[in-house]
């Protein structure tokens, strides 16, 4: 299972068009917009899209079930395959084997920005979500920040 966000919508058709270009041939894909609607058998990737609330990363992308071999870090290489055919910037779950931070942060993330990978922070913005203390609705409206580059091997 992954997750990642981009910095534009897309449609369910244009997800799948993209993963069916990373995925092994004949590999069934299911992706659905919002709630989940769960299918009796999953043989393929399956995978939903949500709105994120925050306008700098409208679209979320959680892949539930990728019983296809897509190899090492396989959100990152869709992330890169789906960044650099349509130009966005994409953000990913932090995986401590590409960089050095505690991976139950759950600020810290790796952002594909202008098609360079950096380790970045989602402390204080929209897409962190809102506080659970109670304190106030959401955290505060600053921009994900972009903390140091990174390299990212996917092959």
């Amino acid at each position: 299972m992954f997750n990642m966000a981009f910095s534009r919508s897309l449609t369910v058709d244009d997800v799948v068009a993209m993963l069916g270009e990373v995925v092994p041939p004949g590999t069934q894909l299911l992706v659905q917009d919002g709630d989940w609607d769960v299918p009796d058998e999953v043989t393929g990737l399956w995978a939903r899209l949500r709105d994120t609330g925050d306008p700098a990363w409208p679209l979320a992308l959680e892949v539930l079930v990728c019983p296809c071999d897509l190899g090492p870090y396989p959100d990152l290489r869709v992330a890169e395959h789906i960044g650099a055919r349509l130009g966005m910037d994409v953000l990913c779950d932090v995986d401590p084997a590409v960089c050095e931070v505690d991976p139950s942060d759950p600020y810290y993330v790796l952002a594909l920005v202008g098609g360079r990978w950096f380790l970045a922070s989602t402390a204080g913005t929209r897409f962190a979500g809102p506080y659970t203390d109670g304190s106030r609705e959401w955290p505060g409206d600053k921009a994900v920040a972009l903390i140091r580059p990174v390299v990212v091997r996917t092959r």
